[in-house]
Protein backbone atom coordinates (compact mmCIF):
# COMPACT_ATOMS: atom_id res chain seq x y z
CA UNK A 1 0.00 0.00 0.00
CA UNK A 2 1.35 3.35 -1.06
CA UNK A 3 1.23 6.30 1.29
CA UNK A 4 0.41 9.65 -0.17
CA UNK A 5 2.57 12.46 0.90
CA UNK A 6 0.53 15.33 2.22
CA UNK A 7 2.88 17.82 0.66
CA UNK A 8 2.42 16.30 -2.78
CA UNK A 9 -1.33 16.13 -2.58
CA UNK A 10 -3.07 19.50 -2.94
CA UNK A 11 -6.12 18.51 -1.01
CA UNK A 12 -4.20 17.08 1.90
CA UNK A 13 -1.72 19.92 2.15
CA UNK A 14 -1.74 21.99 5.31
CA UNK A 15 -2.00 25.68 4.40
CA UNK A 16 -1.81 26.99 7.96
CA UNK A 17 1.94 27.51 7.88
CA UNK A 18 1.73 29.24 4.53
CA UNK A 19 -1.09 31.46 5.70
CA UNK A 20 0.88 32.45 8.76
CA UNK A 21 3.91 33.29 6.64
CA UNK A 22 1.76 35.38 4.31
CA UNK A 23 0.23 37.19 7.26
CA UNK A 24 3.63 37.98 8.68
CA UNK A 25 4.89 39.24 5.37
CA UNK A 26 1.67 41.22 4.91
CA UNK A 27 2.05 42.80 8.30
CA UNK A 28 5.63 43.75 7.55
CA UNK A 29 4.76 45.24 4.20
CA UNK A 30 1.76 47.01 5.74
CA UNK A 31 3.91 48.62 8.35
CA UNK A 32 6.42 49.63 5.73
CA UNK A 33 3.72 51.00 3.51
CA UNK A 34 2.19 52.87 6.41
CA UNK A 35 5.58 54.29 7.25
CA UNK A 36 6.09 55.32 3.68
CA UNK A 37 2.55 56.56 3.16
CA UNK A 38 2.54 58.91 6.12
CA UNK A 39 4.99 61.36 4.59
CA UNK A 40 2.99 61.22 1.35
CA UNK A 41 -0.15 61.95 3.26
CA UNK A 42 1.51 64.98 4.80
CA UNK A 43 2.65 66.10 1.38
CA UNK A 44 -0.83 65.67 0.01
CA UNK A 45 -2.17 67.77 2.86
CA UNK A 46 0.27 70.56 2.12
CA UNK A 47 -0.12 70.42 -1.63
CA UNK A 48 -3.68 71.80 -1.71
CA UNK A 49 -2.64 74.72 0.42
CA UNK A 50 0.25 75.37 -1.91
CA UNK A 51 -2.01 75.13 -4.90
CA UNK A 52 -4.51 77.40 -3.18
CA UNK A 53 -1.78 79.93 -2.49
CA UNK A 54 -0.66 79.81 -6.09
CA UNK A 55 -4.19 80.26 -7.36
CA UNK A 56 -4.79 83.07 -4.89
CA UNK A 57 -1.55 84.71 -5.91
CA UNK A 58 -2.45 84.37 -9.56
CA UNK A 59 -5.88 85.82 -8.88
CA UNK A 60 -4.33 88.85 -7.25
CA UNK A 61 -2.73 89.97 -10.50
CA UNK A 62 -4.45 90.82 -13.76
CA UNK A 63 -2.81 91.61 -17.05
CA UNK A 64 -3.99 94.44 -19.33
CA UNK A 65 -6.29 93.22 -22.05
CA UNK A 66 -7.37 90.09 -20.09
CA UNK A 67 -11.05 89.34 -20.68
CA UNK A 68 -11.82 87.64 -17.34
CA UNK A 69 -11.43 89.95 -14.34
CA UNK A 70 -10.10 88.44 -11.12
CA UNK A 71 -12.13 88.16 -7.97
CA UNK A 72 -10.05 90.66 -6.05
CA UNK A 73 -10.10 93.20 -8.86
CA UNK A 74 -13.84 92.81 -9.18
CA UNK A 75 -14.37 93.58 -5.53
CA UNK A 76 -12.18 96.65 -5.72
CA UNK A 77 -13.89 97.97 -8.85
CA UNK A 78 -17.44 97.54 -7.53
CA UNK A 79 -17.66 100.95 -5.76
CA UNK A 80 -15.99 102.67 -8.72
CA UNK A 81 -18.53 101.16 -11.12
CA UNK A 82 -21.36 102.41 -8.92
CA UNK A 83 -19.93 105.95 -8.91
CA UNK A 84 -19.23 106.19 -12.64
CA UNK A 85 -22.82 106.82 -13.87
CA UNK A 86 -23.41 109.96 -11.72
CA UNK A 87 -20.02 111.35 -12.70
CA UNK A 88 -20.77 110.79 -16.37
CA UNK A 89 -24.17 112.46 -15.99
CA UNK A 90 -22.60 115.48 -14.34
CA UNK A 91 -19.98 115.75 -17.05
CA UNK A 92 -22.62 115.50 -19.76
CA UNK A 93 -24.73 118.15 -18.02
CA UNK A 94 -21.73 120.47 -17.74
CA UNK A 95 -20.84 119.94 -21.39
CA UNK A 96 -24.42 120.68 -22.42
CA UNK A 97 -24.47 123.86 -20.35
CA UNK A 98 -21.13 124.96 -21.80
CA UNK A 99 -22.30 124.29 -25.35
CA UNK A 100 -25.62 126.05 -24.65
CA UNK A 101 -23.98 129.21 -23.32
CA UNK A 102 -21.39 129.12 -26.11
CA UNK A 103 -24.07 128.93 -28.80
CA UNK A 104 -26.07 131.70 -27.12
CA UNK A 105 -22.97 133.91 -26.89
CA UNK A 106 -22.16 133.33 -30.56
CA UNK A 107 -25.72 134.18 -31.61
CA UNK A 108 -25.75 137.35 -29.52
CA UNK A 109 -22.38 138.47 -30.86
CA UNK A 110 -23.52 137.89 -34.45
CA UNK A 111 -26.77 139.80 -33.83
CA UNK A 112 -24.86 142.66 -32.17
CA UNK A 113 -22.40 142.83 -35.06
CA UNK A 114 -25.16 142.85 -37.65
CA UNK A 115 -27.19 145.50 -35.85
CA UNK A 116 -24.44 147.99 -35.04
CA UNK A 117 -21.57 147.34 -37.44
CA UNK A 118 -23.09 146.11 -40.69
CA UNK A 119 -24.86 148.87 -42.68
CA UNK A 120 -27.98 147.78 -44.52
CA UNK A 121 -27.54 150.69 -47.00
CA UNK A 122 -24.19 152.05 -48.14
CA UNK A 123 -22.84 154.57 -50.65
CA UNK A 124 -26.12 156.47 -50.65
CA UNK A 125 -25.93 159.90 -52.33
CA UNK A 126 -28.03 162.73 -50.93
CA UNK A 127 -27.90 166.28 -52.32
CA UNK A 128 -29.03 169.37 -50.45
CA UNK A 129 -28.06 172.39 -48.37
CA UNK A 130 -26.29 172.20 -45.02
CA UNK A 131 -28.17 174.14 -42.35
CA UNK A 132 -26.46 173.06 -39.12
CA UNK A 133 -23.32 171.17 -38.04
CA UNK A 134 -22.29 171.08 -34.38
CA UNK A 135 -20.32 168.89 -32.05
CA UNK A 136 -22.33 167.05 -29.40
CA UNK A 137 -21.89 164.43 -26.74
CA UNK A 138 -20.93 164.04 -23.08
CA UNK A 139 -18.33 161.30 -23.17
CA UNK A 140 -18.01 160.72 -26.92
CA UNK A 141 -17.89 163.90 -29.00
CA UNK A 142 -19.27 163.58 -32.51
CA UNK A 143 -20.47 166.03 -35.16
CA UNK A 144 -24.21 166.10 -35.72
CA UNK A 145 -25.68 167.82 -38.78
CA UNK A 146 -28.93 168.80 -40.44
CA UNK A 147 -29.62 169.33 -44.12
CA UNK A 148 -32.50 170.22 -46.40
CA UNK A 149 -32.51 167.74 -49.24
CA UNK A 150 -33.04 168.86 -52.80
CA UNK A 151 -35.88 166.40 -53.32
CA UNK A 152 -37.72 167.91 -50.39
CA UNK A 153 -37.34 171.45 -51.81
CA UNK A 154 -38.70 170.40 -55.20
CA UNK A 155 -41.80 168.91 -53.61
CA UNK A 156 -44.12 171.90 -53.25
CA UNK A 157 -46.82 169.90 -51.49
CA UNK A 158 -44.68 169.64 -48.35
CA UNK A 159 -43.86 172.34 -45.82
CA UNK A 160 -40.34 173.64 -45.76
CA UNK A 161 -38.39 171.83 -42.99
CA UNK A 162 -35.13 170.13 -42.26
CA UNK A 163 -35.68 166.57 -43.29
CA UNK A 164 -32.21 165.00 -43.28
CA UNK A 165 -30.25 164.36 -40.06
CA UNK A 166 -26.85 162.73 -39.99
CA UNK A 167 -23.77 162.06 -37.82
CA UNK A 168 -20.12 162.61 -38.69
CA UNK A 169 -17.72 160.40 -36.67
CA UNK A 170 -14.63 161.81 -38.40
CA UNK A 171 -13.45 165.18 -37.05
CA UNK A 172 -11.74 166.30 -40.25
CA UNK A 173 -14.82 165.46 -42.28
CA UNK A 174 -16.97 167.25 -39.71
CA UNK A 175 -14.89 170.44 -40.07
CA UNK A 176 -15.19 170.24 -43.86
CA UNK A 177 -18.97 169.84 -43.85
CA UNK A 178 -19.29 172.57 -41.22
CA UNK A 179 -17.56 174.97 -43.60
CA UNK A 180 -20.57 174.64 -45.99
CA UNK A 181 -23.05 175.61 -43.30
CA UNK A 182 -25.19 178.65 -44.24
CA UNK A 183 -23.32 179.28 -47.50
CA UNK A 184 -26.22 178.18 -49.70
CA UNK A 185 -23.85 175.92 -51.65
CA UNK A 186 -25.27 172.65 -52.80
CA UNK A 187 -23.38 169.60 -51.53
CA UNK A 188 -23.71 165.86 -51.99
CA UNK A 189 -23.22 163.62 -48.98
CA UNK A 190 -22.24 159.97 -49.20
CA UNK A 191 -23.85 158.12 -46.30
CA UNK A 192 -24.38 154.72 -44.73
CA UNK A 193 -27.39 153.64 -42.72
CA UNK A 194 -27.27 151.23 -39.76
CA UNK A 195 -29.94 149.45 -37.73
CA UNK A 196 -28.62 150.86 -34.44
CA UNK A 197 -26.55 153.72 -33.11
CA UNK A 198 -23.32 153.72 -31.11
CA UNK A 199 -22.26 156.56 -28.82
CA UNK A 200 -18.79 156.90 -30.35
CA UNK A 201 -20.26 156.94 -33.86
CA UNK A 202 -23.03 159.44 -33.35
CA UNK A 203 -26.66 159.78 -32.29
CA UNK A 204 -28.07 159.18 -35.79
CA UNK A 205 -28.31 155.94 -37.76
CA UNK A 206 -27.23 157.81 -40.91
CA UNK A 207 -23.44 158.29 -40.93
CA UNK A 208 -21.64 160.49 -43.45
CA UNK A 209 -18.58 158.94 -45.10
CA UNK A 210 -17.87 161.57 -47.77
CA UNK A 211 -18.86 164.98 -49.15
CA UNK A 212 -18.56 166.76 -52.44
CA UNK A 213 -19.57 170.35 -53.34
CA UNK A 214 -21.27 171.41 -56.60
Amino acid sequence: MKWINSNDDYFLRDFSDKNKAEKNTGDNTGSDSNATVQPNVGQEDTSPSDSGNTTASTNEFSFPGSSAPTQSSGRRDEPAIQQEPPIKKRRRARRRLIWFFLIVAIMLSVAFHIRYYVPYTSDTKTTGYITLVERRGLFFKTYEGEMISESHLNDTSQIYSRDFYFSIPNDSLGHLIQSYQGTGQKVTLTTQKYYGTLPWRGSQRIVVTGVSAK
